[in-house]
C-alpha cells in the first residue's frame, strides 16, 4: 500500500466509527479507570508511558495514596549499606526513553524491595534525575523492572543517537533482611 492509501484508510477508519473522535464521552473518575481505559489496544512502551504519564497527571493525589499503600510495613524496608549495594549487579536495555533493567541480588540474606537509578546526559551531568521503582528480588535472585525516563527533565538531544550521549548508575536501594 502506498502512504496515500493508508492515510485514505485511516480516515474512512475514523469517520465510520463512531466512538471515535467524540468529545463527550464520560471521563473517568479515577487513576485506575484512566488506565484501564485508555489502555485498551495500545501496543507501544511510547503510548502506554503517554498514557499513564497523562493518567498521574489527571489524578496525582490518588497515584500517591496508592503508592503509600503499597508501601512495606513502616521501619520494615531500609536503605542498603554501601557493601550490600555493592553487591547489587545491574544491566540496562534502553528503547527510547525506557530503561528495562535486570538486577542480580548478590545479597544472600536481603530481600530487595526498591531500586533507585539516576539518568543523566553525558553531555549534560548536571541533569541528572532518579527514577525508583518498587521491586521484590529475593536473595541471590534476578528480576527485572521497567523505568520510563522523562527524556526533557534529563536534557537529551533526541536528534542524536539517544542511547549514546545518556549514562545510568544504580544510586539507591532498599531492602528487608
Amino acid at each position: 500500500m502506498t502512504s496515500s492509501q493508508i492515510c485514505a484508510v485511516l480516515v474512512l477508519a475514523v469517520l465510520s466509527s463512531p466512538s471515535m473522535g467524540q468529545t463527550d464521552q464520560p471521563r473517568p473518575s479515577t487513576y485506575d479507570e484512566c488506565i484501564t481505559d485508555s489502555m485498551r489496544g495500545v501496543g507501544s512502551d511510547v503510548a502506554a508511558n503517554a498514557i499513564i504519564s497523562s493518567c498521574r497527571n489527571q489524578f496525582p493525589e490518588q497515584v500517591a495514596t496508592a503508592a503509600a499503600q503499597e508501601e512495606v510495613a513502616p521501619g520494615a524496608s531500609r536503605s542498603l549499606t554501601p557493601e550490600e549495594l555493592g553487591k547489587l549487579a545491574a544491566t540496562a536495555f534502553v528503547t527510547g526513553s525506557t530503561y528495562r533493567m535486570t538486577f542480580r541480588n548478590g545479597n544472600d540474606d536481603l530481600t530487595l524491595t526498591e531500586v533507585t537509578i539516576a539518568v543523566w546526559s553525558k553531555s549534560d551531568p548536571d541533569g541528572r534525575r532518579e527514577y525508583t521503582q518498587k521491586v521484590r528480588i529475593g536473595p541471590l535472585e534476578s528480576d527485572s523492572a521497567k523505568y520510563a525516563v522523562e527524556p526533557r527533565a534529563t536534557g537529551f538531544d533526541w536528534s542524536s543517537t539517544y542511547e549514546d550521549d545518556s549514562a545510568w548508575v544504580v544510586a539507591a536501594a532498599k531492602g528487608i533482611d
